[in-house]
């Protein structure tokens, strides 16, 4: 059995320190609460040959922070772990003790290290918003600012039911996107796969041939040939120069400038531009309403929406904002100076300003924006799937006409 030392608080508010003996943490949490007592703090004594064991077994585990090859944690399973505390943490469970034991069953091996850390946190006396500050990786901006709201206003249960709802949104839209992507992606990898075997081991063989025959080639012939051949002879310095463009791609793209003028370009681009931009939108209203309503103040609200929107561009405009804003202007009239805004969001910001409703407003055209990029990567999409089949069987059209009009012309020849 092990021991407990704990501090809660009687019917009259009356705080009540002792300890006790108990085989599991719960059975100490349904002890004392049988005592007709709420439960403020329960921790575990470490005896000394506990300690070494947990010393060991951390030992033998290794670094856990900053692997390479740490799985990623999704936002699916960061919404499963936020519904998760707000059922228990609702049902009055103690945080850390809550934490604890959706420790055990978490199969994410970066959030289970991340969560134990966080626990021993808690346990030598940190807030828990502190606590998840120290792992960005796993817990962003909006978790941290939403947390410490919630820990300063008392609503922790409202706050993680909210943003559990707002990730299970977020990974819904991601689930829908990829489905309806999935068919085009397939045909463009299928199609680069058949043009790799083409060039690698059908076309040489067919020129070894024709060549071998003799007389003079179709043009077509002659120019698919030609380029075949010189793919196939400088294909070490083609793919040195194709990563040499990724790498500066990338290396541009970490600048604060080659960010900005790439998000501008993508914002620009014909028909995936626009769902690009909507979906922008639609992630800074449905995070900005998450961190109203749950109290964080609207400056800092703005500055944290600003930062996780995902894209550079709105993320300028939204600062720009935001000093106006402390400046006293009004949100919507800050944020209509920015072209950036379509004029639906700022109206609805308008409404939800003068009727002190703003979260519910943010939701509303944040929902709005979410079934309209839904609709719109359908329709891209179903446009897509016949053009991208057009043009790969003309590709393909051109390879196959390429080989057989030698034989269509030796055979008129012969004839």
């Amino acid at each position: 059995m092990a021991t407990f030392v704990y501090m809660a608080k009687d019917r009259e508010g009356n705080v009540v320190e002792d300890s006790l003996r108990a085989n599991h943490r719960y059975d100490a949490l349904a002890d004392i609460r049988a005592r007709d007592l709420t439960v403020v703090s329960l921790t575990e004594v470490q005896t000394a040959d506990k300690s070494k064991r947990k010393q060991a077994t951390a030992a033998e585990k290794g670094p856990s922070r900053g692997s390479m090859f740490a799985p990623k944690v999704k936002a699916g399973e960061m919404a499963i772990f936020c519904r998760q505390l707000a059922i228990s943490v609702t049902a009055g469970v103690p945080l850390r003790d809550a934490l604890e034991s959706i420790v055990e069953d978490v199969e994410n091996v970066t959030l289970r290290r991340t969560l134990q850390s966080v626990v021993s946190l808690l346990h030598e006396g940190s807030a828990f918003s502190a606590a998840a500050a120290k792992h960005p990786k796993v817990f962003d901006e909006l978790f941290v600012a939403l947390i410490r709201a919630a820990e300063e206003s008392g609503s922790m249960a409202t706050t993680l039911g909210h943003l559990s709802e707002s990730m299970e949104r977020r990974e819904r839209l991601i689930r829908k996107i990829k489905g309806i992507t999935a068919y085009p992606i397939f045909i463009g990898a299928f199609f680069i796969l058949i043009c790799g075997i083409m060039t690698i081991f059908v076309l040489p063989k067919f020129e070894e041939s024709l060549e071998g025959i003799g007389g003079e080639l179709p043009a077509l012939t002659r120019i698919v040939f030609g380029a075949n051949r010189f793919m196939l002879d400088n294909l070490p310095a083609i793919f040195v120069s194709v990563l040499g463009l990724i790498a500066a791609f990338l290396l541009f793209r970490r600048t604060d400038a080659g960010r900005i003028r790439l998000d501008r370009v993508k914002l620009k681009l014909p028909l995936f531009g626009p769902c690009l931009k909507k979906i922008s939108i639609a992630r800074f209203c449905q995070n900005l309403a998450i961190m109203v309503n749950g109290g964080v103040p609207i400056t800092q609200a703005i500055e944290i929406a600003a930062d996780i929107c995902g894209n550079s561009v709105l993320r300028s405009a939204l600062l720009n904002a935001r000093e106006r804003i402390i400046a006293g202007s009004d949100i919507s009239a800050s944020l209509e100076q920015e072209r950036v805004f379509p004029s639906l969001v700022t109206r609805m910001v308008s409404v939800g300003e003068a009727s002190g409703r703003l979260p519910d407003v943010l939701e509303q055209v944040s929902g709005a924006y979410e079934d309209q990029v839904e609709g719109e990567i359908m329709i891209v999409t179903a446009l897509m799937e016949p053009v991208l089949i057009c043009f790969f069987g003309a590709f393909i059209l051109i390879l196959v006409l390429a080989i057989y009009l030698p034989v269509f012309t030796m055979s008129r020849g012969v004839a």
